[in-house]
C-alpha cells in the first residue's frame, strides 16, 4: 500500500505541473494570441531585400518585381534622410510589412497616418498592387536609430513628419499656413492637447504640430528638436515641453506666432467674401 501511495504522489506532481502550465497558457492566450498570430502570418509572407530595406507582403499580393521596384525607389529616400542624420543609420535595415489585413484604426492611435512604426519595423495597409507609404514612416524609424527611444509617440510622429519635409508634395510651412488661414492662429497649448477643442481635425493638428517642430528647429536648432524628442511625457503638454526646452509658455507662443506669421504674410489673401478672418495679432514685442 505504501508503495502504491508513493507512486500516486509521484505521478501527481508532474500532472500538477502540466495542469499549471496549461492554465497559464489559457490565461496568457488572450493577451499574446494576437501577437502570435501576427508572428506566424508574417513568417509566411514573401519578401525581398535591398541595401537598407526588407519588404514583406502576403503571397501573391504583389509580384517580386513590384516589391523590388518599391525597395529600389525607397533607397533614394533613405539616402536623403540618413544624410540629415549624419549617416548614423547607414548600417540599419528598415522592415516594411504591407498587409491587406492591417488595421487602420490601430494605426490612428498616434497621429492620422495609416501606419505604425515599432523601432525599425513599419506596418501599413496594402491597397491594390501599388504600395504607398509616407516618407515620415521611414524618418521615424531612422530617428529611432539615430536618437534612440522617443519620450512621446505623438511628438515623435510630428518630428518625423518635419524631418521628412513635405506634406502631400507641399512645403510644410505653406501647408500649415493654409490650415492657419482656415482656422486662425492656435497657441502651442492647443497644438499639444487641444483642451478647448479648437482643432477638430486630427490631420490639421498633426500638420500644425509638425510645422511647430519646424519653428522649434529654426529658433533653437537641431539640439532643441533632440531635447523635444527625448522629453518623456505621458501626454504632450505645455509644462513638460517648456521644461525640456528651457523656456516659458509665453516665449514658446511668441516664436511660434512669429514663424507662422512669416508664412501667412507671403500667402495670397483669403477671398473677401469667404467670411474668414485671421486671428493673428502680432507678438507684443513686435508692436
Amino acid at each position: 500500500m505504501t508503495v502504491n501511495a508513493s507512486g500516486e504522489r509521484g505521478f501527481s506532481k508532474p500532472l500538477a505541473v502540466i495542469l499549471l502550465c496549461l492554465a497559464s497558457i489559457a490565461v496568457a492566450l488572450p493577451f499574446f494570441g494576437g501577437t502570435l498570430r501576427q508572428f506566424v502570418r508574417e513568417s509566411l509572407m514573401q519578401r525581398v531585400t535591398s541595401s537598407h530595406y526588407e519588404i514583406l507582403c502576403p503571397p501573391n499580393a504583389l509580384s517580386q518585381d513590384e516589391m523590388t521596384e518599391f525597395a529600389t525607389r525607397r533607397e533614394h529616400l533613405f539616402t536623403a534622410l540618413d544624410k540629415k542624420l549624419g549617416d548614423s543609420g547607414s548600417n540599419m535595415e528598415i522592415r516594411i510589412i504591407f498587409d491587406p489585413a492591417f488595421s487602420v484604426q490601430a494605426a490612428n492611435a498616434v497621429g492620422v497616418e495609416p501606419y505604425t512604426v515599432a523601432e525599425t519595423t513599419i506596418r501599413t495597409k496594402l491597397i491594390g498592387r501599388n504600395p504607398q507609404l509616407p516618407a515620415a514612416a521611414d524618418a521615424e524609424a531612422l530617428l529611432y536609430v539615430g536618437w534612440g527611444q522617443p519620450g512621446n509617440a505623438q511628438i515623435a510622429r510630428w518630428i518625423a513628419a518635419w524631418f521628412a519635409g513635405n506634406s502631400d508634395s507641399t512645403e510644410l510651412g505653406m501647408a500649415a499656413a493654409q490650415v492657419e488661414q482656415r482656422l486662425g492662429h492656435k497657441k502651442v497649448e492647443s497644438l499639444l492637447g487641444d483642451p478647448g477643442g479648437e482643432i477638430s481635425s486630427p490631420k490639421d493638428q498633426s500638420l500644425l504640430g509638425s510645422a511647430w517642430v519646424s519653428a522649434i528647429a529654426e529658433f533653437g536648432g537641431l539640439d532643441a528638436v533632440k531635447k523635444l524628442y527625448a522629453a518623456k511625457m505621458a501626454h504632450p503638454n505645455i509644462a513638460d515641453v517648456t521644461k525640456a526646452l528651457g523656456t516659458t509658455p509665453l516665449e514658446l507662443d511668441r516664436k511660434w506666432q512669429m514663424w507662422m506669421y512669416a508664412y501667412i504674410a507671403g500667402m495670397p489673401p483669403a477671398p473677401s467674401d469667404s467670411g474668414m478672418q485671421m486671428d493673428m495679432p502680432m507678438p507684443e514685442g513686435n508692436r
